[in-house]
């Protein structure tokens, strides 16, 4: 059964994939896909703070966000904006959440955009465990020179039309750490993501993926 969108839907599913497509590849770098794969089972969890840049020809400058996300194996997740608008999004035991934070305080919000959330996290099973290959929706290919790079490009035309490819670069000095991600829509709009503070194995607090606060 074929998919739609809405403009919105459309708009979340590629600011997600910009994000959860790190999952994985925060495990560590390796030159095969079964490398991929062993190392992401040596993960439990990863936490980290991230710089998002979105450029369109209709602006002047790149918006830029900031914010943190955690991960908890086998699959629970929160992504947080600090700026410069707060949300969160939260998946635990396969529910998924977004909260948004307005003057009156967080605000759950319901409706199509979570259908499209939905579609895009399903996709985490496959990535989680470092089987980019096995993936579906998209051919994958692996590179290793100039930098460590994995490279995803749409296999249906009407993904190919939300999204022409994804570029994910691994750092080849610190094994673990992803150095950043490029969601192209086409040559004049995409979406950079660069890490920091980059946190494997730790243990983190069941109320993460719990609560908003």
């Amino acid at each position: 059964m074929k998919r739609t969108f809405s403009g919105k839907a459309r708009r979340l599913v590629i600011s997600l994939f910009g994000l959860i497509l790190l999952l994985p590849l925060l495990v560590a770098w390796a030159d095969s896909w079964e490398g991929l794969r062993e190392a992401s089972r040596r993960i439990t969890s990863v936490e980290a703070r991230f710089v998002q840049k979105k450029t369109l020809p209709m602006l002047t400058k790149p918006f830029v966000s900031e914010g943190r996300f955690f991960f908890q194996a086998p699959g629970s997740l929160r992504w947080e904006y600090d700026r410069p608008v707060r949300s969160v999004l939260i998946m635990n035991g396969g529910a998924v959440k977004r909260y948004l934070r307005d003057p009156g305080g967080w605000r759950e919000e319901t409706g199509a955009s979570l259908t499209a959330m939905r579609v895009v996290l399903e996709e985490i099973v496959n990535w989680q465990q470092g089987r980019f290959d096995a993936n579906p929706r998209f051919q994958a290919s692996l590179s290793a020179d100039p930098e460590p790079r994995v490279t995803l490009v749409p296999r249906e035309p009407s993904w190919g039309k939300m999204i022409r490819r994804i570029e994910l670069t691994l750092s080849r000095e610190q094994a673990g750490v992803m150095k950043g991600v490029r969601v192209v829509e086409d040559e004049r709009s995409f979406t950079e993501l660069d890490f920091s503070q980059v946190r494997l194995n730790r243990s983190l607090p069941a109320s993460l993926f719990e609560n908003v606060e």
